[in-house]
């Protein structure tokens, strides 16, 4: 994983962007990703990951054991993506589409609509989505 930012005070980043590749092939399964990721503004600390406009690009293919079965690509635009805890929220544009099951639970969405259900739950529409992380709330 590649990340830069044009600006840096401590916690804060202005023009954060994200870059990461991946295959993975052993004796459970394969798995391949891309993502892209790119922030204007950026908090990351005690209080939770907040991203200002942010857009990401990704597609991830999987067969494991241990991860169960995954295809997803994900294309979206959000004024506003929080995460701290277990708790999870994207508020802008989402055209994200695919599935997975496995032992985490299961998740299937098509053009931005779509639900997790497992250690994680939570749904999601083309504007917007919330989930929360069982395992890291209790």
């Amino acid at each position: 994983m590649v990340k830069g930012s044009a600006f840096q005070d401590g916690n804060n980043h202005l023009f954060c962007t994200e870059v990461s590749t991946g295959v993975k092939s052993d004796s459970f399964g394969a798995s391949a990703e891309a993502k892209y990721n790119s922030s204007l503004y950026r908090y990351c600390g005690d209080a939770g990951d907040l991203k200002l406009l942010n857009a990401g690009l990704g597609a991830k293919a999987a067969a494991n054991t241990i991860d169960g079965l995954k295809a997803k690509v994900e294309a979206r635009y959000d004024l506003v993506d929080y995460e701290a805890g277990g708790f999870k929220s994207k508020f802008g544009v989402s055209a994200d589409t695919g599935g997975s099951i496995g032992s985490n639970g299961v998740e299937a969405k098509v053009a931005g609509i779509g639900f997790k259900l497992g250690k994680e739950i939570g749904v999601s529409l083309p504007f917007g989505e919330i989930s929360f992380d069982l395992g890291k709330l209790f």
